[in-house]
């Protein structure tokens, strides 16, 4: 699955998709006033007195910081840009480690210029490669336009000059989440977390490593941290689908039971909560749980006909079909997906094909993927290897066998 917002891409693991977001955001709203509480209050007319000059207090510093970012907001919504400029790079001055200060300024630079657009960021990053504000815009445009390589180079450069600036370890490691390369992700969300303890971004981007090397334990711990600190609501599929990982399927049923986002995320939400019913209670009282699936006649998108699968009212032939329609249409490696749901479905109705479908799902879907993490953690639990041996090894182990 994947969807069409900035840095929501399938990498993201479904109810993952907002790990980072909440720290940071192309959105103007994100970067616009990085620190300034929803109180209604107006700024205030100049910084605070105390603010003269950065002290050896890092909460004092950061308070500071807020205080101009709010006074900078407020110079910006008098038309004080410049005013409001020299107040975003204040805040900087007194917290040079979180970059949405930064970032603040390059956003309301390119708005004045009317250059607030991926075109216009471009221009920018080409024009000023040493604007650290600029380059964070950019490698998050870069990161969203799937340009890993270009996305590298400015974090790179950042991390560079801002060596314990949290949020460029954290977009770093989701661009090698996203690439994926899950190794040089896990050095950055490490070396994160050793800056930030308890950033809620780092700690869903850890459970998504490690999730994908199958710490399943501590994945749920990640995420369970990260929703205790700040919780967002796509927690409860990252938390559920972890627990069904676990196959905890109690603990993952009742978590996806809350509200499910809209299409497509949502129908994920409701595939997973039915596998792990019909795992409690067979998949004739669990089958409730998918909806009434498709009328007849109605137009649908993926993975909508997976569920018309699992009700029985279209073939596997069928949702493959559809499947591979939809991934000429936009390659999402909806296949690999029909084929692991196609495997559970198996599983519960006790049919011998469920760990052929899981090999092809393992093998087929980016590693990046719930459904590949899934198929995996299935063979796992089976005792199986995650491919059939070829016909040499399976040659010889018949030979050997059969030797006096």
């Amino acid at each position: 699955m994947s969807v069409d917002d900035p840095i929501r891409m399938n990498f993201l693991l479904r109810g993952a998709s907002a790990l980072v977001t909440a720290a940071w955001s192309l959105s103007a709203a994100a970067v616009d006033a990085p620190a300034v509480p929803a109180s209604g209050t107006s700024a205030p007319a100049t910084a605070p007195a105390p603010c003269a000059a950065p002290g050896a207090d890092r909460g004092a510093n950061t308070a500071c910081a807020v205080a101009l970012a709010r006074h900078a907001e407020g110079e910006a919504k008098a038309g004080r840009n410049d005013a409001a400029l020299a107040a975003f790079t204040r805040a900087d001055q007194f917290a040079p480690n979180d970059l949405r200060f930064l970032m603040a300024r390059a956003n309301l630079s390119l708005k004045t210029a009317n250059q607030m657009t991926p075109a216009g960021i471009e221009a920018a990053a080409k024009a000023a490669p040493d604007d650290i504000g600029v380059a964070m815009l950019h490698a998050e445009l870069s990161l969203a336009k799937k340009d890993y390589a270009a996305s590298m180079a400015d974090l790179d450069r950042v991390i560079a000059r801002r060596p314990e600036a949290t949020m460029a370890w954290e977009m770093r490691a989701t661009a090698n989440v996203a690439k994926p390369d899950f190794d040089a992700a896990r050095g950055d969300v490490g070396h994160a977390l050793k800056l930030e303890p308890k950033s809620t971004a780092a700690l869903r981007l850890r459970g998504i490593v490690r999730n994908n090397a199958g710490d399943h334990a501590g994945a749920l711990a990640d995420y369970q941290a990260a929703h205790a600190l700040a919780p967002h609501p796509d927690d409860p599929f990252v938390i559920g689908s972890t627990q069904f990982l676990l196959r905890q399927y109690g603990d993952a049923a009742a978590t996806m039971a809350r509200r499910a986002p809209p299409a497509p995320d949502g129908t994920y939400w409701t595939l997973w909560r039915y596998m792990a019913l019909a795992r409690l209670t067979g998949v004739e009282r669990a089958s409730g749980a998918l909806g009434p699936g498709t009328a007849p006649g109605q137009a649908v998108a993926w993975p909508v006909p997976v569920i018309d699968f699992l009700h029985g009212t279209i073939s596997a032939e069928a949702l493959l079909d559809f499947a591979k329609k939809s991934q000429d249409v936009r390659d999402l490696s909806q296949v690999c997906e029909a084929r692991f749901y196609m495997a559970e479905d198996a599983l519960l109705r006790r049919r011998g094909d469920a760990i052929g479908l899981f090999r092809q799902a393992a093998k087929e879907c980016p590693p990046n993927f719930h459904e590949y993490e899934g198929a995996v953690a299935e063979l796992r639990a089976a005792g199986v290897p995650l491919t059939a041996p070829g016909p040499t090894v399976a040659a010889a182990a018949a030979s050997a066998a059969s030797a006096p």
